[in-house]
């Protein structure tokens, strides 16, 4: 079977789009010495607050699998504590340590900073169209559960 050429070059497309992205990223992130996968820990759990390494992977758009290696460097690093869960002493709980919250708030600048470089190339109206069709690309992947689990997929659309 022959693909057409815009099959193709949408793949490329959003490729080089992601490989871009995490590049841009990536620079806004490295003032405060934390890597895109870091951030997005950081900022489920400062949303979520506790979590449980099963809950947190279940959570991760970086990482498929569990992140028990990620976290484990985040711990040593001093961003994040285990505590023991006050409903079971056997279950551990992820949360943010002081550093941690306050990664929180450096990362929250690098975002904003990515987002209004977005806003520069693109109108809110071109946003909402392209969220669209890549929403409806990924509603029925592996990935749809968590993207929705995030708010970044609504219900009907997988």
């Amino acid at each position: 079977m022959e693909f057409s050429q815009e099959v193709e070059r949408f793949r490329f497309l959003v490729l080089a789009m992601q490989r871009q992205g995490n590049r841009i990223y990536k620079d806004l992130l490295s003032d405060i010495g934390i890597t895109p996968s870091q951030a997005e820990v950081i900022q489920i759990l400062k949303k979520w607050e506790q979590l449980s390494l099963k809950e947190l992977g279940a959570l991760l758009i970086c990482e498929t699998g569990s992140p028990s290696r990620l976290i484990d460097r985040m711990v040593k690093d001093g961003y994040i504590e285990r505590m023991r869960s006050t409903d079971d002493s056997r279950f551990v709980k992820l949360r943010l340590t002081e550093l941690g919250i306050e990664k929180s708030g450096d990362i929250k600048k690098a975002e904003n900073e990515m987002y209004q470089m977005i806003e520069k190339i693109y109108k809110i109206d071109e946003l909402k169209s392209l969220n669209h069709y890549l929403s409806n690309f990924l509603s029925n992947s592996s990935m749809s559960e968590t993207l929705t689990k995030r708010g970044f997929l609504e219900e009907e659309e997988h």
